[in-house]
């Protein structure tokens, strides 16, 4: 169901559209920047325990999105692909609004934030169960 109301105002509706491209285009620089001279600590649940956590796999998964192998990059943590279409769907509605209309999407829905830590979870036991769902290395 779509809903009318105000719209932004012209610069407000530039910066809507313009402004996530360019954070998008700068986390990429720092990343790019991250990976190649900084080393990131290893996950201390799995260093730990031998278990692997819902976020085991991210860096590696970032890192694989960076040097465009989106494969590899699902291959090490398939949750992050799940966050990174809510933040679109997110990102869209943002636009509508400021265009002058309201959507409501499965992200609005009650109880949505409870579905999403169910799955969180089930993923969790799932790649702790199954070795084709845990991260692997990455050598490039």
């Amino acid at each position: 169901m779509i809903f009318i109301i105000k719209p932004y105002n012209t610069y407000q509706k530039i910066l809507v559209l313009i402004l996530p491209f360019a954070s998008l285009f700068l986390c990429y620089l720092i990343c790019a920047f991250a990976f190649k001279y900084i080393s990131l600590p290893p996950c201390y649940i799995h260093q730990f325990t031998g278990l692997y956590c819902p976020g085991c796999g991210v860096t590696r998964a970032v890192y694989a999105l960076v040097h465009g192998d989106i494969l590899l990059s699902l291959r090490q943590n398939a949750f992050l692909a799940v966050g990174i279409v809510i933040v679109l769907i997110l990102y869209i509605q943002f636009v509508l609004r400021a265009f002058g209309k309201k959507i409501n999407t499965f992200i609005n829905m009650q109880g949505f934030i409870w579905i999403m830590f169910a799955l969180l979870i089930v993923y969790t036991i799932l790649r702790n169960i199954f070795p084709a769902l845990a991260p692997v290395e990455i050598t490039y």
